[in-house]
């Protein structure tokens, strides 16, 4: 008996201190609260017109932060952006030389065969570049047309009011919209870059992300 709660100890601090290390995104400071909160109010309305990633709870937690008179600017778009940054799969930077690299967000991702379904992208615009956000991979399918190695469907939404060029602001958020063509546990590697030679050195602009493809009519879940 004492050599089970051992164990049972043992395996629940392991499944805490997993939990714990769930990576997170640092909070973009110096954000400028008017264009940010447009920018967030627009955000929620593009997944309004497809099934949004973000539980309905979150969703009605952001709305109160952005149409309330804040004393603290910076305080609330910092927890605006931690209520976001939870729906991320990719964060991007892109430096004051427009070199750009990405990172793995916290977003865990349930992905569906031939079922779309939503993520964002956080992008920290120092450079106040305002050239398209490019995406693409050898395992992405490009112009429709995808071959044994190209499986996933990945398109930067730029469906009104999102447009492809970036704002030049120094924080904003994009949607990622993933439709898997095969099945299983399957990897891909996302590359960006704001127009040619603007990869960072060292291929950080890189970011290469395990997903399991399910084959099921369930819903995806929402985290």
């Amino acid at each position: 008996m004492r050599r089970f709660f051992l164990i049972a100890l043992i395996l629940t601090f392991c499944a805490v201190r997993t939990g714990a290390e769930t990576p997170s995104l640092p909070v973009v400071e110096e954000v400028e609260w008017g264009p940010f909160r447009d920018h967030c109010l627009h955000l929620l309305q593009t997944l309004d017109k497809a099934e949004s990633p973000l539980p309905a709870e979150r969703v009605q937690h952001l709305r109160r932060l952005l149409e309330r008179n804040s004393e603290d600017q910076g305080a609330t778009s910092a927890e605006v952006q931690k209520l976001l940054d939870g729906s991320c799969l990719i964060a991007v930077s892109i430096n004051a030389e427009s070199r750009v690299k990405a990172a793995r967000g916290p977003a865990e991702v349930r992905l569906l065969l031939n079922r779309p379904t939503l993520v964002l992208v956080k992008v920290h615009n120092e450079g106040g570049v305002t050239h398209a956000l490019r995406l693409y991979g050898q395992e992405l399918v490009r112009d429709g047309e995808r071959d044994a190695g190209c499986w996933l469907e990945a398109v930067l939404v730029t469906e009104s009011p999102s447009a492809p060029e970036l704002t030049g602001r120094r924080l904003e958020y994009r949607v990622l919209r993933l439709t898997p063509r095969q099945s299983g546990k399957r990897e891909a590697t996302f590359q960006f870059d704001v127009g040619q030679g603007t990869q960072d050195l060292g291929f950080r602009a890189e970011v290469p992300i395990l997903f399991s493809i399910h084959r099921s009519d369930a819903s995806p879940k929402r985290r």
